[in-house]
């Protein structure tokens, strides 16, 4: 026992080293439920509306700004709200669209920022995003996916402490794999050309100079689809770069048509710095329904 003891405690602080050196780089594979900073999907075509929902879930008033990013994270509209303690705000996306908003699918971004503007740490955001299609009649929505600012040591830092390289970034959320474990024949959906099935991908890079910002990424996928019969496809790549919204022919191909199915996504690198999701959304007729893509995680059994 003392001798595992001992194996654990070095291969612990080996890690714990390597984190420090920057030769691991702490990311979370799945998002959080708050956070420093909360991340939406939103799509603003003219056929499509988004209500955001943002909570600010400390007891003190606080100034958030949103940053709303098209499709190729180019210049953003940047938005600010001030919310009273506990309080909350519904944001209607297309209504932006007045304001600048490019009439795109994209990604908005909010975080608490100081007197100066600046990005802090917080602790007190959290929220859910709503896309209605008017094409379908239908709509789907998940919650936003959280984040906190962490040190060189994957430690959270402290509460109104300023986000950057200096002093801690916010940790990238890259799961390695995505579980699409089942979707219905898209024959029997609404046409793609409507919205009728989805594949959302959203890739992008923080920035933090000289303000904070972000970039357009990009992740190579293998897919393992397999139909509801247990016949698999052939395996196949898809590269998404920045918000990415396909279909399922247009990935798998034409043969998907015809059966349900589902499908396992593995990244191809792990793309150091990268922020990475993957969702989800369908209709049939008026019924709808989309999520964000959960980790494939397979756990060992003792009859395995």
């Amino acid at each position: 026992m003392r001798r595992f003891l001992g194996v654990m405690l070095a291969v612990l602080v080996l890690w714990a080293t390597a984190v420090q050196a920057g030769e691991i780089e702490p990311i979370l594979e799945t998002p959080d439920s708050y956070g420093d900073q909360v991340i939406y999907y939103f799509d603003a075509r003219p056929d499509f509306t988004t209500f955001i929902t943002l909570r600010n879930l400390s007891l003190l008033e606080r100034t958030v700004n949103v940053l709303f990013y098209g499709q190729t994270f180019g210049t953003p509209l940047s938005k600010s709200f001030t919310l009273a303690g506990r309080t909350a705000r519904i944001i209607d996306v297309g209504a932006l669209r007045a304001e600048g908003l490019p009439a795109e699918p994209g990604v908005a971004l909010a975080t608490v920022v100081n007197e100066a503007g600046q990005l802090i740490a917080s602790a007190a955001l959290a929220g859910n995003f709503t896309v209605a299609n008017l094409l379908t009649g239908s709509a789907f929505g998940a919650a936003a996916a959280g984040r906190s600012a962490v040190n060189a040591n994957g430690v959270p830092i402290a509460t109104d402490s300023i986000i950057g390289v200096d002093t801690g970034v916010l940790e990238p959320i890259r799961p390695g794999s995505a579980l699409l474990a089942g979707y219905y024949d898209p024959a029997t959906l609404a046409p793609p050309s409507i919205g009728g099935n989805q594949l959302i991908f959203i890739n992008f890079r923080d920035t933090y100079a000289p303000t904070y910002g972000a970039t357009s990424g990009s992740t190579s996928w293998n897919l393992e689809a397999v139909a509801s019969n247990g016949v698999g496809f052939p395996d196949t790549t898809f590269t998404a770069d920045g918000v990415t919204v396909t279909d399922l022919a247009s990935v798998l191909g034409a043969g998907v048509n015809g059966s349900a199915g589902g499908i396992e996504f593995r990244a191809q690198s792990p793309g150091n710095g990268l922020t990475r999701l993957v969702y989800f959304a369908e209709s049939l007729g008026t019924f709808g329904t989309g999520y964000l893509l959960p980790l494939v995680q397979f756990r060992p059994r003792a009859d395995n």
